[in-house]
């Protein structure tokens, strides 16, 4: 749901050659800027507060729609029983991609569409100034460059990110698909794309683009954090405003960039929402789990399905969801 790019997983095929010089770490880097715990903030407990969640009722059935986050703490795991209550009801689940799936990619696919052309490496993308923040990010994340160093900018920003979220507690095997995904049991498992599709989108875009994508995953500890707390609060307290000003493009982006950010949320719900149309024609009760910010705005899901005549109604904290 934000620039971490986590809802992606990459499998690392490839054994890559080259190195980064460990330089000083710039001070915006240094682990003295890193804070160790981040505050979030918390719905009131005396409060009924606003959930990513919306339901839908239907003349065969009902669907769940809900703005999930692809990673959490082990203190976040413990979801709230509206959305248990949903799912324990559920007959299909319907998650972005299947991570579950034993769908290894293919090595000559991955070779032809995720790693730099030509076997070139990395840092031959890079100046000075990005080549000594991935030097000192690298080694404070315990990452291997090898295990990087042919990738595409764009899918390095990726790991980078990821890794920097686990660094501060925050695993994907904690996070909502992977949950669910784990007690899917009878329940048909529905992908909304395909994991080759969710990949293409990140590159196949211009290499201007990927550097921008690169260059944030290279941050500051404290501007990285704050983000990241303001994004986690805005989900923990349904604050559908606050989300869409942290996703809003900012003016330093380059127009291709944004083009990137059109194809990445407004595009994709649109397909999103064609599929979960054939859902709601469907019999059965549908548990749909996509990225949080796919829900706001005018060109996220909740208002596309009500301009094609589809109503839903919003769960709250307080709420039941009784059959």
């Amino acid at each position: 749901m934000s620039r971490t790019w986590s809802s992606l997983t990459l499998f690392l095929l490839i054994q890559c050659v080259g190195s980064v010089s460990a330089n000083d770490c710039p001070q915006d880097l240094r682990r003295a800027n890193s804070p160790i715990t981040p505050k979030l903030n918390r719905p009131d407990e005396h409060h009924t507060s606003p959930l990513f969640m919306w339901r839908y009722r239907t003349l065969t059935g009902e669907l769940y729609l809900v703005g999930s986050i692809h990673a959490l703490s082990a203190t976040l795991r413990t979801l709230p029983v509206q959305l248990e209550s949903a799912f324990q009801q559920s007959t299909h689940l319907a998650v972005e991609v299947d991570t579950t799936s034993p769908n290894i990619l293919d090595r000559t696919w991955v070779t032809e569409h995720l790693l730099l052309p030509n076997n070139s490496g990395l840092r031959s993308l890079l100046n000075e100034t990005r080549r000594g923040r991935l030097s000192c990010l690298v080694r404070q994340i315990n990452i291997d460059y090898e295990s990087i160093g042919r990738l595409k900018p764009s899918l390095v920003a990726m790991q980078i990110s990821r890794a920097r979220l686990n660094g501060l507690g925050y695993y994907a095997k904690w996070g909502m698909e992977q949950q669910f995904l784990r007690r899917a049991g009878r329940r048909e498992v529905l992908e909304l794309e395909s994991s080759q599709e969710q990949l293409l989108l990140i590159a196949n875009t211009p290499v201007e683009v990927q550097l921008e994508l690169f260059d944030e995953s290279l941050i500051g500890h404290k501007d990285f954090h704050a983000e990241f707390v303001a994004l986690m609060s805005a989900w923990l307290t349904g604050d559908d405003e606050s989300l869409i000003q942290l996703l809003r493009d900012q003016d330093h982006h380059s127009t291709d960039y944004r083009d990137f950010q059109d194809r990445l949320i407004n595009q994709r719900n649109i397909r999103f929402a064609q599929k979960i149309e054939t859902f709601l024609a469907s019999p059965g009760t549908y548990f749909v789990l996509v990225g949080a910010a796919h829900l706001v705005g005018s060109g996220g899901l909740v208002q596309l399905l009500d301009a094609r005549g589809h109503k839903g109604h919003r769960v709250f904290s307080g709420d039941r969801i009784d059959p």
